[in-house]
């Protein structure tokens, strides 16, 4: 038996050589891009642009309706034209719509500009994950969106940091640059994109699964599809737990809790560093359709359990609620996790191969949804009900991982009738592509648990 070296033990945490690797840079890259614009674009449009903060509002509420109806009909076209060069394209497309979002002088202007990059952001992420499916086979996607997770809370945390000196200059040339610099964050990302097109597969020589070669039936409308719907809906749910840890938990925490405030900062860290830490070994309980449902419901009930901690925190003195919160924050990050992987593996495979990116780009509608009205519920829940309130959001998110996982049979039900379900690779190899075959290194499959 090989002893495990720190050398082994180090390269568990980084992406193999070839698509993963390149994948991985990619989404550092742009989530430090994002870090920055992130950190500082509300002070850009209030203390430079001259926005008020009902304008932002506003302006941001619109933008997010135009990316959920644009990013249907860009799946549809990734799924013609391939979204490797669809995502290239939105690439582009961002670089240019953020270089002018730097010069906005007015309201209006502001509202083109940011809905003009909203609907490519919005559009994105269901169609690199289509286009990572066109890269890899089942056991090896699962363990590299694992890698693309972790790796994009390092660089948000980097472009948030790096922001920090923005923010400290306090000038319009310096909001501006930060608005510049996620506008040239994109390029790098369209050339590594573009670069990937000597790792995908060939699906009739590639070891491509047996639904990509099956004839697309006639009713793939995914926004017909009652129970993928409804799928969406319940995925949409379990997101809450973004605007718990961004929106109530800190409000919470400064207004009803007699921990101190720094604990708002703790909080961010634990979830930081056990997120960054642990993504890769969580992913490994989510490498089939029915481990992913099962920990779908198990995200459910943890997220439930840190609800009821975050409640409790309301009654204790400044040791007893700052304990009872760092409970609950690392439920919540474990929940959060096992909910990422999962809908990731979920979706993915509840998406027929023929539609795939039409049909990611309705499920992340849930996620649309929850971006515009979470906060808006979780604040009114956690803060207008008090524990009460927590009580009841740990009662929906347990129900709602149960549903999860009703609808997901149903769905996987009809997939099976289509004959469109995609069988696990038990091994997690393939073939290279023969115009990689003399220089690409193949992905290796993640290793058994």
């Amino acid at each position: 038996m090989v002893s495990e070296t720190p050398a082994r033990r180090f390269a568990a945490f980084v992406p193999p050589p070839g698509a993963a690797r390149i994948l991985t840079l990619n989404a550092l890259v742009g989530s430090i891009g994002t870090g920055l614009f992130l950190t500082g674009s509300v002070l850009y449009y209030t203390r430079v642009v001259g926005l008020s903060n009902t304008q932002v509002g506003l302006g941001l509420s619109i933008a997010g309706v135009c990316g959920m109806v644009a990013s249907i009909p860009m799946g549809e076209l990734a799924d013609r034209v391939g979204p490797r060069q669809v995502l290239v394209a939105l690439h582009l497309w961002r670089v240019v719509g953020y270089s002018l979002m730097a010069f906005v002088h007015s309201f209006w202007a502001f509202l083109v500009m940011v809905c003009i990059v909203t609907m490519a952001d919005r559009a994105g992420p269901p169609i690199n994950q289509a286009m990572v499916g066109t890269l890899f086979t089942k056991q090896e996607r699962v363990r590299t969106m694992a890698f693309l997770r972790a790796v994009r809370n390092i660089g948000l945390s980097v472009g948030a940091l790096l922001a920090g000196i923005a923010l400290t200059a306090d000038t319009p040339i310096a909001y501006r640059l930060l608005t510049l610099g996620n506008a040239v964050s994109f390029l790098p990302m369209a050339l590594l994109v573009a670069s990937l097109r000597r790792y995908q597969r060939i699906p009739a020589t590639a070891g491509a699964s047996a639904a990509d070669d099956l004839p697309v039936p006639a009713d793939l409308r995914p926004l017909r599809d009652i129970p993928f719907v409804g799928l969406a809906v319940s995925n949409g749910l379990l997101m809450l737990h973004d605007s718990v840890l961004f929106v109530a938990l800190p409000l919470w925490i400064a207004q009803e809790t007699s921990a101190p405030r720094i604990m708002v900062s703790v909080m961010l860290v634990i979830n930081t560093v056990l997120t960054a830490v642990g993504q890769v070994r969580w992913t490994a309980m989510t490498e089939t359709l029915p481990a992913a449902v099962r920990a779908m419901v198990v995200s459910g009930l943890i997220l439930a359990g840190a609800s009821l901690a975050f409640a409790a925190a309301h009654y204790g003195g400044p040791v007893t609620a700052s304990l009872l919160l760092v409970v609950g924050i690392i439920a919540l990050t474990v929940g959060e996790n096992l909910h990422s992987a999962s809908s990731w593996q979920v979706s993915f495979d509840l998406s027929p191969a023929p539609a795939r990116a039409k049909y990611l780009s309705v499920f992340g509608l849930g996620q649309a949804g929850q971006d515009m009205l979470g906060p808006s519920l979780i604040t009114a829940l956690a803060l207008g009900f008090g524990a009460t309130g927590w009580i009841g959001l740990g009662a929906l998110f347990a129900v709602t991982g149960l549903t999860t996982r009703a609808l997901a049979r149903t769905v996987e039900s009809k997939r099976r009738a289509q004959g469109m379900v995609e069988p696990d690779d038990p091994t997690g190899t393939r073939p290279d592509p023969p115009s990689a075959a003399a220089s690409a290194t193949t992905v290796p499959a993640a290793p058994a648990n």
